[in-house]
């Protein structure tokens, strides 16, 4: 005697098993999703974070003290053009120390080498994080280094040849004319380097903004 297959509860079990996995894969993306939008947001206040300390860094400290840097270098340019070296002993020391500051780029650099820069779904916030940290801010490092290379091999050089380092007196006052040169180049990079510094002030105001107002939407859709 034949049995009656019930085609029906198979297609109903059959599409049971496939909706019960279909779901599954959903409540997986779902939860993925939720937690990369909460790591998102907490690299973003990272983010903010490091800008933040570097603004206030910069308009307290750095700038003020390399535009005082800067007087002193043109104290000793003043000298050099009346043709006096009396009394340049002090501005000549003042010189000797450079203080310099980059952009803290942790934050960033930790999220492009994880791949986790693709967690900001904002591609205008990710161009404008690639273009400040990638752009500006390295541009900015990289002036403070040209000025330091440029007193160690050019100004720390002369110095150290005709200059009785001890009591900061001319040895060579035949060279002078050589050090006012190099005074000039100089004052130009410190000049650059300051700029560059009120650049990247304002930029990073930008794009915290641009930060924080991408995570008060974000914060709307939850």
């Amino acid at each position: 005697m034949k049995r009656k297959y019930n085609w029906l509860n198979h297609v109903f079990n059959f599409l049971a098993v496939i909706l019960g996995v279909y779901l599954a894969f959903y409540m997986n993306e779902r939860a993925k999703q939720n937690e990369d939008r909460k790591e998102s947001m907490l690299l973003m206040n990272s983010l903010i974070s490091d800008l933040s300390q570097d603004i206030e860094k910069y308009e307290r400290y750095d700038i003020p003290v390399n535009i005082q840097y800067q007087e002193k270098v043109l104290a000793v340019l003043d000298l050099l053009l009346a043709d006096s070296t009396e009394g340049i002993g002090g501005p000549l020391s003042d010189i000797i120390g450079i203080e310099n500051y980059a952009p803290t780029t942790s934050t960033y650099s930790s999220m492009k080498s994880s791949g986790k820069l693709r967690l900001i779904d904002d591609l205008d916030l990710r161009k404008e994080l690639t273009d400040f940290y990638e752009g500006f801010a390295t541009e900015s490092e990289m002036k403070g280094t040209y000025q330091v290379d440029y007193f160690t091999d050019e100004l720390l050089l002369w110095l150290t040849m005709n200059v009785d380092l001890v009591d900061m007196q001319i040895l060579n006052k035949g060279e002078l004319v050589v050090l006012r040169n190099k005074l000039f180049i100089y004052e130009s990079l410190i000049s650059q380097k300051v700029e560059s510094y009120k650049i990247v002030v304002d930029k990073s105001r930008e794009l915290k903004q641009a930060i924080e107002s991408t995570l008060k939407h974000q914060h709307g859709l939850k």
